[in-house]
């Protein structure tokens, strides 16, 4: 089941031609399921029929197939990252979209040298906990940047101060969404960048 190559319209036919080939994907793939428009906003909703624990079983099969790639980048990222050092990043799928997960800062610092940005020595140590910390807005400035000089592409970065993280005593980079394509591309980076 791949996904749909364009941004679905808002026409009113939109919902019925979505459901006849939800349907019909369902219907090829021996599938029982019935997708049917919601009573209640026709032109909007549409329910999925009953359906038992084998069928829930099939569809939940059919997804992580379709996902199997996804999934395989972040094991490959996973495996990447550790292999440089890299202890904090959980890479992990949101979406449809990979996310690296939260970032110590001497991980981030790292990752964005290994992406190609030049070493950089801070002037404090980075266990440092302050709200308005300068040099963590370095740290994700120089990330972001390498990040983006990598892949080509944007990646949302925001620095948590640790008393402000469920818990957490240290502070962390939490990292954004990015497509698979951005992934292979990252991964590309970190097997063939020297780092130095």
């Amino acid at each position: 089941m791949n996904a749909p190559s364009s941004t679905p319209s808002a026409s009113p036919l939109a919902l019925p031609e979505a459901i006849r080939d939800l349907n019909r994907v369902c219907a090829d793939v021996g599938l029982p399921v019935v997708v049917c428009p919601n009573l209640e906003d026709p032109g909007r909703e549409a329910t999925l029929g009953t359906a038992n624990q084998a069928t829930v079983r099939q569809l939940a099969d059919l997804l992580r197939t379709s996902m199997r790639r996804t999934y395989d980048t972040v094991a490959a990222l996973s495996s990447a990252l550790e292999a440089h050092g890299l202890k904090s990043p959980e890479p992990g799928v949101q979406a449809g979209e990979i996310v690296l997960g939260d970032l110590s800062l001497s991980d981030a610092v790292r990752l964005a040298e290994l992406l190609g940005v030049p070493r950089w020595e801070p002037t404090d140590p980075l266990e440092v906990e302050l709200a308005d910390w300068f040099q963590s807005q370095v740290i994700v400035d120089r990330l972001g940047r390498a990040f983006r000089e990598a892949t080509g592409e944007f990646l949302d970065l925001l620095f948590h101060h640790g008393c402000h993280r469920c818990g957490r005593h240290t502070p962390v980079i939490s990292t954004g969404a990015f497509p698979v394509a951005t992934a292979l591309r990252l991964l590309e980076a970190l097997e063939y960048g020297d780092g130095e």
